[in-house]
């Protein structure tokens, strides 16, 4: 559906372009004008995607005299403009195209599955899929979680299906989860589970594991259910305790990895997840997280 939905947007953007080329052109305007003109809005278009969550964390964080280092937020805009260029005008609209087959990899080892998160698909992780091949740790999956705007709870079936698809093909007993934003709630609600004992380790990449301020501002159940102290996050968290309190399943190894720059999840400790390690890091915007090579070596140290 993510992917029907950009082309969709991509295609009305050149027809939109299509139509002021030909207004310019019945003004007289020159041909290096026009084209001119034409790639300025494509390029504000594009840094306004970033700009405007970006705006609105810094207002946030100005009224709770949380300032952060112009040089990290400088940094954090500018690779997180980049992301998002490759995600909504490349990997995401053709994820066939723009990744590898899959499973990535045929090396021998526990197998890696990378789930992704809100208004996303299998197509974020064209990089990141491959600095994990290329470090040999095992077969690579990705999996994409539709439909978009349903509940978190509704996607817990399709990510359990494709996590027993996985295991049956490659005759591995347990895999490892790698997820992004979102992700790392349905990953959670899968393991909040009972019978849920597949997950050897879980990464989570700017997971809203307490929410987010601005989930009010998205669309859809899932939307809601990501917003700050939700009810759905304390019956997560309710799930997980007492799982933990009456079940000689333990947790599976846990890493939460979040950017204090992130413009999507506010506060960024809100990624914080009390059973797992926790590591924050800067001067990366919340996208990005999965462009960036060093959280991809840090990503690939802790699965080794």
């Amino acid at each position: 559906m993510i992917q029907a939905i950009l082309i969709g947007m991509l295609l009305t953007e050149l027809a939109i372009y299509v139509g002021l080329g030909r207004m310019f052109v019945e003004r007289g305007m020159s041909i290096a004008a026009i084209v001119s003109i034409l790639l300025l809005l494509a390029l504000c278009w594009r840094l306004s995607h970033a700009l405007g969550s970006f705006l609105l964390t810094s207002l946030l964080r100005l009224r709770d005299h949380r300032a952060l280092p112009l040089g990290n937020s400088m940094a954090a805009l500018a690779n997180e403009v980049a992301a998002r260029f490759v995600c909504f005008n490349w990997s995401q609209p053709f994820p066939g195209l723009a990744t590898d087959r899959e499973p990535a990899d045929a090396a021998q080892g526990v197998p890696i599955l990378l789930v992704h998160g809100y208004l996303c698909n299998r197509g974020l992780w064209v990089t990141f899929s491959r600095a994990l091949a290329a470090a040999g740790l095992g077969p690579v999956h990705t999996v994409t979680l539709e439909p978009v705007f349903d509940g978190i709870d509704a996607l817990v079936p399709k990510l359990a299906a494709r996590i027993e698809a996985i295991c049956r093909a490659s005759g591995a007993s347990q895999i490892m989860l790698v997820a992004h934003s979102m992700g790392g709630l349905v990953a959670r609600a899968y393991l909040a589970q009972s019978d849920a004992n597949r997950v050897s380790r879980l990464v989570t990449l700017g997971s809203p594991h307490h929410g987010t301020q601005l989930a009010q501002f998205g669309i859809g159940i899932s939307a809601d259910q990501m917003r700050a102290r939700s009810p759905w996050l304390q019956t997560l968290a309710g799930k997980e305790t007492a799982n933990a309190a009456g079940s000689t399943r333990p947790q599976p190894k846990a890493l939460s990895i979040y950017t204090l720059n992130d413009d999507l999840v506010y506060p960024p400790e809100s990624s914080v997840l009390e059973w797992a390690e926790n590591i924050p890091v800067s001067a990366v915007g919340h996208m990005a997280l999965v462009f960036s090579a060093p959280i991809a070596r840090r990503v690939i140290a802790y699965l080794r």
